[in-house]
């Protein structure tokens, strides 16, 4: 997917987000069932750290330190709403050819921020419309598929190295209903096949979505369920 449609996206699920945080109702200490522990205030520290975080990386292109949220709800939605036009400029400010570290494959280029960050912001922006009970977030099939992508050929390789989790002993092809696309995680030919809509696929990845309940299964379906139960992401 290219940087510019992505770029459209984030700022579509950033400004959405925002709107959310500056609600009269928007209610700081629910729970957000898709982010075990943390409520809406957590939440937006979070995206706040994120933001901050990645915010240092494209200034230096080097790696930083992550910093802490505030704790207190209040302070921590101040910090989150402060930061957005900053974090915005620097965003629509990157150059995607220019060497900048990411947690990526090689090469290493700015770039990869623009995708990661539209991902991050549309998970969350799915979270809190789950927390508050809202109209659900409207993500394309193409932009869900590419968050397949990022998942299978980021994420997992990058889990199973750092000894996250088990790498998938028995080969599952994932395939998009509504793209036509396909991934196989495991290294020989697939003993199953997931089929679902791109979106399906993706929430399921991010494990906010059961595939289990809904995806046409073909093959071993024990194989899947053990497929689906690894950390495909942190």
């Amino acid at each position: 997917m290219d940087d510019n449609t992505l770029l459209a996206q984030l700022q579509t699920d950033v400004l959405a987000i925002q709107s959310f945080a500056l609600s009269e109702d928007a209610d700081l200490g629910r729970a957000v069932p898709t982010c075990p522990g943390w409520t809406v205030a957590d939440l937006l520290g979070h995206l706040w750290s994120i933001e901050t975080w990645v915010r240092e990386i494209l200034r230096t292109r080097e790696l930083a330190q992550e910093p802490q949220p505030q704790t207190e709800p209040t302070l921590a939605v101040a910090d989150f709403l402060d930061g957005l036009p900053d974090y915005l400029t620097a965003m629509r400010a990157i150059s995607a050819e220019e060497p900048c570290w990411g947690f990526g494959p090689k090469p290493r280029l700015a770039g990869f921020w623009i995708r990661r960050q539209a991902h991050e912001h549309a998970i969350h922006r799915v979270d809190l419309y789950r927390a508050v009970g809202g109209d659900p977030a409207d993500h394309t099939p193409q932009f869900c598929s590419d968050g397949v992508d990022e998942v299978l050929t980021v994420f997992y390789p990058r889990q199973v190295r750092f000894g996250r989790t088990e790498p998938v002993t028995a080969p599952v092809e994932f395939r998009t209903a509504d793209t036509d696309h396909a991934w196989t995680i495991g290294d020989s030919e697939p003993v199953a096949t997931v089929t679902a809509p791109a979106e399906d696929l993706y929430l399921g990845m991010w494990k906010r979505y059961d595939l289990l309940e809904t995806a046409k299964i073909e093959g071993d379906t024990a194989a899947v369920r053990q497929a689906l139960s690894r950390a495909l992401t942190p």
